[in-house]
């Protein structure tokens, strides 16, 4: 078998890995469990090529292959994909692929293809749904409230909530945790980031300076903050569109907006109340730029010079 896995879920790609992994036999695991960077692919296919020795699976498994790293003399070693034998599990993982190249085209004529994208962080019911499927599948009860708790403190990680939901459970031992005990040993993470966006778009300056420093000093990594911030600018703009455009019921603003709870409408109804709909769309399109910079490889000095920026955008108006 073939496969190959795409998507910058990394939590959900490790998890499908772990179970091509369990049909090995556990004390065949040396002989029969390969890893490969993409830069060995020849190696690869030879080690996938061969039948394993035991009689059973073998698993061969090529990383962070995005493809464009090869060329016709890699194309040329996968023209021996046919030959991979039925008791082989060959895995192609890659973080995102351009669908367009011939290299693509060629593996997934003989690979299924498992994509598993990241959940978008302003979908908290989609993230909500996540936790509570990950609950639920280590048998931990979580009440409603605590769900919703997580999917705030934790955002779209899904490794870090995979570690945070072992935890409850072993806390838990088999009893329903409520939101007090879990706010107690769930830190909420985000909670910084959405001060610093509240003091952007009060363009509090040195709140903003103080903030970011916090965060910073604790290592929070930059493209939380940025992630963050991106939620938190797009819902405000969402709803002063929705509300200059003349929606007025809390239930049809919730539902244009995609808020999952209608009960915070009313918040964000007052927080966006004086607030320049120009500004906040500048806002969304800076920081849409931030993220992209950060990616390339931006420090947290072009961070710091970038938000400050934002945050006069609000002093303006």
């Amino acid at each position: 078998m073939i496969v190959l896995l795409t998507g910058d879920d990394q939590h959900a790609i490790q998890e499908q890995l772990n179970q091509y992994k369990a049909e090995i036999d556990a004390q065949w695991l040396t002989l029969c469990y390969h890893r490969f960077p993409a830069d060995r692919l020849d190696q690869a296919i030879s080690v996938a090529r061969t039948r394993s020795l035991t009689g059973g699976k073998k698993l061969v498994i090529v990383e962070n292959c995005h493809l464009k790293q090869w060329g016709d003399t890699e194309l040329e070693t996968l023209q021996q994909l046919v030959q991979v034998p039925e008791f082989t599990i060959l895995v192609f993982v890659a973080t995102n692929v351009d669908k367009r190249l011939k290299i693509y085209k060629h593996i997934v004529k003989y690979a299924k293809l498992f994509e598993f994208p990241l959940i978008p962080p302003w979908r908290t019911d989609l993230i909500e749904k996540a936790i509570a499927t990950q609950a639920k599948k280590i048998k931990l009860v979580l009440s409603k409230n605590a769900v919703e708790y997580l999917a705030e403190a934790i955002g779209n990680d899904m490794t870090r909530a995979a570690t945070e939901l072992r935890k409850l459970y072993i806390y838990g031992n088999g009893r329903q945790l409520e939101l007090a005990e879990v706010k107690e040993l769930v830190p909420c993470q985000t909670q910084n980031s959405l001060q610093l966006a509240s003091a952007i778009r009060q363009g509090e300056s040195n709140q903003v300076l103080h903030l970011l420093d916090d965060l910073l000093s604790r290592s929070e990594p930059l493209m939380v903050i940025v992630a963050t911030l991106l939620t938190q600018f797009r819902t405000w703009l969402w709803i002063k569109s929705a509300i200059v455009s003349g929606i007025k019921k809390d239930s049809e603003l919730a539902q244009m907006c995609s808020i999952s709870n209608p009960n915070r409408i009313y918040y964000l109804r007052q927080e966006v109340a004086n607030t320049s709909i120009n500004a906040l769309a500048k806002a969304v399109t800076m920081v849409l730029d931030l993220e992209m910079s950060i990616k390339r490889g931006a420090e947290s000095k072009d961070l710091l010079l970038i938000i400050l920026s934002v945050s006069r955008l609000f002093k303006l108006t």
